[in-house]
């Protein structure tokens, strides 16, 4: 069996790395082009290229790998580096099989048996997701010889949601966008980040080994279980972040529905602080607890609220055009009290915010802005319970 590396290992290794070489260039940018229609090009042109040029290891965590194009894509990537001896480490997320199985192709690129039981949650499930499904001929034979390469190692994992991609310890691509296809048409955001001292520090938080730093320009604030205790901290974050909103607060978000977050919204708003908001006008999943939710905050705060067309992954707040978190959690219930997640907090990086904000202006300026609560009072309660439900106990 080959032996697991774990974020101490790595912390040990990169200290003697330290020592040697020095700390690198740091640095942070916005995988986005506010002009391509392809939400997703530039995040998979970024990583295939960092997989081609990675020379010593590659460490994935995901939560939907979809056997389809861009899967298989990054799949060949994967293997030829491992072919020329790059260590891989894939960390992939059990829970996303549902996804994978019954959306789009219905498809996993990992293509492991699951219970009949699980094959039976799924069908039960699929129940409240609307139909996608997209016929191709993808088989598993590729996923299959990743699998069983001797560079490459899985770890299988559940509940957790995070999404990065760490290459040669020097750099990590994090965010939002799984693998797979449909992300192209999607609006969401994903970072790079370069620095040796930077990924040091998201082995030390992931490890527990230092606390968040909110003084910090770039830091990442995680819900994580560290020796069976459950440290879930985005949340609290995400609370006081918005607290210190002064000037707006801006939210683009796939999904929501935890309690605490959206009375915060309205107290931000009750205290004289603009909110806008941006979500899907129709959500892949979910879409129905997006409503409900929505439109109890709207009833009881004066924010400003735009529906995209195009699907909204996205997981971000901007506020006062200083300071952004996002990554890979929602302000759901499943991401703020069930799953694993990793947001980034960067401030202090004026061109980075410029990016951001730039990208913001566009998508709200393509939306449709909300004038009544008639326009979100449309959604099925049924459904919407039981999809509280499902994320309550998935």
């Amino acid at each position: 069996m080959r032996k697991r590396v774990t974020s101490q290992q790595i912390i040990s290794d990169l200290d003697e790395v330290e020592m040697e070489h020095g700390t690198s260039e740091q640095g942070i940018e916005l995988l986005s082009d506010v002009h391509d229609t392809d939400g997703a090009a530039l995040t998979f042109h970024r990583v295939l290229q960092r997989i081609r040029d990675a020379s010593d290891s590659i460490v994935i965590h995901m939560f939907v790998w979809r056997n389809d194009d861009i899967g298989n894509q990054i799949g060949r990537g994967i293997l030829a580096a491992a072919d020329r001896g790059v260590k891989i480490h894939i960390h992939k997320d059990v829970g996303a099989f549902m996804y994978e199985r019954i959306e789009m192709n219905r498809k996993s690129f990992f293509n492991i048996p699951i219970s009949a039981s699980k094959r039976l949650m799924y069908k039960l499930n699929a129940l409240t997701f609307p139909e996608s499904y997209v016929e191709d001929d993808y088989n598993d034979r590729l996923g299959q010889q990743v699998m069983a390469h001797e560079n490459v190692t899985i770890e299988w994992v559940d509940h957790t949601h995070t999404k990065y991609y760490i290459f040669d310890q020097r750099v990590m691509i994090t965010g939002s966008i799984n693998i797979e296809d449909r992300h192209r048409g999607y609006r969401d955001y994903m970072v790079e980040i370069v620095g040796r001292e930077s990924i040091d520090r998201f082995h030390r938080r992931h490890c527990g080994t230092v606390d968040f730093d909110a003084e910090r320009s770039l830091d990442f604030v995680l819900n994580n279980v560290i020796d069976g205790e459950k440290r879930f901290e985005i949340k609290p974050a995400m609370l006081d972040i918005m607290s210190g909103a002064k000037r707006s607060l801006y939210i683009e978000m796939a999904y929501i529905g935890d309690r605490d977050v959206s009375q915060k919204i309205i107290e931000v708003s009750k205290r004289g602080v603009p909110v806008t908001m941006l979500f899907s006008k129709v959500a892949n999943i979910g879409n129905d607890i997006n409503y409900r939710s929505l439109l109890r905050i709207f009833r009881q705060a004066d924010i400003v609220v735009y529906l995209s067309e195009k699907m909204i992954h996205s997981k971000l707040m901007l506020i006062d055009d200083e300071l952004v978190i996002l990554g890979s959690a929602n302000t759901s219930v499943f991401s703020m009290q069930r799953a694993a997640e990793m947001d980034v907090v960067v401030k202090d990086h004026p061109e980075f915010i410029a990016a951001v904000k730039r990208t913001v202006d566009l998508r709200v300026s393509q939306g449709q802005k909300v004038v009544s609560m008639a326009e979100l009072d449309k959604y099925n309660k049924v459904i919407a319970s039981l999809q509280q439900l499902h994320q309550l106990f998935n």
